[in-house]
Order: C-alpha cells, then sequence, then structure tokens
C-alpha cells in the first residue's frame, strides 16, 4: 500500500510538509537501503503515514467544496 500511494502524491513533498521527522524515507519506499539490505517503514512510521494521509485528503476535501 505505502508503495502505490506514491505513485499518485510526490513523497519529497508530501514527507516535507507532514511528516519531516521520518528519515530515509526514499529508501524505505523502494525497500533498499543504499548498500542493497531490506529496509521498511516501522509500525510507528506507518501508523503517522496513515495519520498524515487522512490529514492531507481532508484538507483536499475542503479545497474542493
Amino acid at each position: 500500500m505505502m508503495n502505490k500511494i506514491f505513485n499518485y502524491i510526490k513523497a519529497d513533498t508530501f514527507f516535507k510538509n507532514y511528516l519531516p521527522n521520518i528519515k530515509s524515507y526514499k529508501h524505505k519506499i523502494r525497500g533498499k537501503n543504499g548498500r542493497g539490505n531490506p529496509i521498511e517503514f516501522s509500525t510507528e512510521e506507518k501508523k503517522e503515514i496513515k495519520k498524515a494521509l487522512s490529514k492531507l485528503f481532508k484538507e483536499l476535501e475542503r479545497s474542493i467544496k
């Protein structure tokens, strides 16, 4: 799920504006760090991402109305 949403939302802007505390998000989206070792979002980061996405969607809904 995490990888697919970033096909539609630019990850750089999203993490900069909504989750500046999450580091190495590009590696985590890709699934590998610079050395090729597997890396993924922690369960806490996944919860934060879901909250930030719902906040983004609410803002989008308000701007459309």
